[in-house]
């Protein structure tokens, strides 16, 4: 099957492959679905960084979301009928070995912010310029959950206004930085490690086989914690792994993955892990860190929950939307906010808590660029 008859296939439509895209600088691809309250402000802010080029794959939204992106001349909009469940990793990489091949492509969700050393100056031409010099590939960053001041019911967001501004807060520790389990972790190469924990695990996957020791504490504080290193050598990585068998057991299961690749060098045949938590190729990371600021906690949070419920189009047939639903009144009533929250106020409070990081050649990279 040529690439045009499997886009066609995947898509159900021709139009994903006619697209007109400019011939230069970072695009992003999108899949979405009812998100006309976020796009705005989403827009706005890939806008700013630089982004040249939009494509949003819309999965027939009947929010207004069509309406909405229709005629703005840096969106390509494709519609389509086919399940998300099925076809999120192929959707991605059809478009990018169709028209992004070596090509810096950048895979947020409506509901992520992508920020890194360096912003709101530095834009993402200019980052993709640095991570070419250093031979670098692709961007690894956490996403970390944004929440409100108060509790959710109060909360009244309008499309356009900031994300940042209706939802200023973040859990600042409880991450771990460790592999992922069995043949997952395998088969998906890029990155080592991911990172998971934060406010996902603090209200609502906490379940482990069984409670935490000694061990388990120091491990996680040291070799597994956001401040620490992938091992370089094969050695290396094989320790890596045994010590994380060990504590395995005691952390959540099932555990929501909060880290992903999402600004990567586009090499053609490229395969994502569902979403861009992994790839599955091995390629050359920066030492660097972005992060994605994700505000899913607006107040749309309940009719989204009870939405993802009842389109099962989600991993595990939206299993951990049943933690979400779990939880809902407590959080409409109390909201997220607990002693360890920290406000946002940017990159620097993100690389206070080991969320982002700077390495010294980017700082210098910074420096000259900036002519001091």
């Amino acid at each position: 099957m040529t690439l045009s008859e499997q886009i066609t296939e995947a898509f159900g439509t021709r139009a994903a492959d006619r697209l007109t895209l400019p011939g230069d600088g970072v695009v992003a691809v999108i899949l979405a679905y009812n998100e006309a309250l976020r796009f705005p402000h989403f827009l706005k802010h890939y806008r700013a960084l630089g982004v040249r080029h939009f494509i949003v794959v819309d999965n027939m939204s009947n929010d207004g979301t069509a309406a909405l992106l229709d005629g703005q001349a840096d969106i390509s909009v494709i519609r389509t009928a086919n399940p998300y469940r099925d076809y999120k990793s192929v959707w991605r990489q059809l478009i990018c070995d169709r028209y992004l091949q070596d090509r810096w492509v950048v895979f947020p969700d409506v509901d992520e912010l992508l920020v890194y050393p360096g912003w709101p100056d530095l834009s993402i031409d200019a980052l993709a310029g640095y991570l070419d010099q250093g031979g670098y590939q692709a961007l690894f960053t956490p996403m970390v959950d944004m929440y409100p001041e108060g509790p959710l019911k109060d909360l009244s967001y309008r499309a356009g206004d900031s994300f940042q501004d209706a939802c200023p807060w973040f859990d600042g520790g409880g991450y771990r930085y460790n592999p992922l389990k069995g043949s997952h972790g395998k088969r998906y190469r890029t990155p080592a490690r991911h990172v998971f924990g934060g406010t996902r695990e603090r209200l609502f996957h906490q379940q482990a086989k069984r409670p935490a020791n000694a061990l388990d504490r120091l491990l996680l504080s040291t070799v597994f914690s956001l401040h620490a290193r992938v091992p370089e050598t094969r050695p290396g990585r094989k320790l890596d792994h045994l010590l994380f068998k060990l504590i395995k057991n005691a952390l959540p299961s099932p555990a929501a993955v909060q880290s992903k690749v999402p600004l990567l060098k586009w090499q053609g045949g490229t395969v994502f892990s569902g979403g861009v938590h992994g790839i599955d190729r091995q390629v050359t990371v920066a030492p660097d860190w972005g992060v994605l600021l994700h505000f899913k906690y607006l107040d749309d949070f309940r009719s989204k929950v009870t939405e993802a419920l009842a389109r099962k189009q989600h991993t595990d047939n939206a299993g951990h939307y049943l933690d979400y639903n779990s939880r809902m009144d407590g959080l409409m009533e109390e909201g997220l906010r607990y002693p360890g929250s920290v406000r946002f106020t940017g990159a620097d409070a993100l690389i206070a808590c080991g969320l982002m990081r700077e390495s010294d050649a980017m700082k210098r990279w910074r420096k000259q660029a900036a002519g001091t």
